[in-house]
């Protein structure tokens, strides 16, 4: 009888391939829009991660190192992002956020809640945005 055990990387890595493969099938036109921004001694700061489906970007993370927020770097990033997904001809943006990191950020951004789970965890909400384009 087959077992259900703990994933190794190796593992969790074949496991997203395998996924990513499937997808191919439905997901014809992806890529990686994934930027970061670098100081002075070439250390990434900032970043954020995402790829294209199709005619949408998925943000699967914004990060701003806790000595460079509230320089605008987010912002950037974002802007950045954007301005390649109309390069690109995407209709919107998605991405996901906890009350702990930045709902409010994204409001500001002109992101708009589309879904939310409260609490998620603890005492946090997850909080599901989107921006057409």
């Amino acid at each position: 009888m087959e077992q259900i055990k703990s994933c190794s990387e190796e593992k969790v890595n074949y496991i997203h391939r395998r996924l990513q493969e499937y997808n191919s099938r439905y997901i014809t036109d992806c890529e990686d829009l994934s930027y970061c921004i670098e100081n002075e001694n070439g250390e990434c700061i900032a970043g954020i991660v995402a790829s294209r489906d199709m005619d949408c970007i998925t943000v699967d993370y914004l990060f701003v190192d806790d000595a460079y927020r509230k320089n605008g770097y987010g912002s950037e990033l974002l802007i950045h992002l954007e301005e390649q997904a109309i390069r690109l001809h995407v209709k919107r943006i998605i991405l996901n956020t906890f009350g702990f990191q930045a709902p409010a950020f994204y409001e500001k951004q002109g992101y708009q809640l589309f879904g939310k789970i409260e609490p998620c965890f603890s005492d946090y909400g997850q909080y599901f945005f989107k921006k057409e384009l």
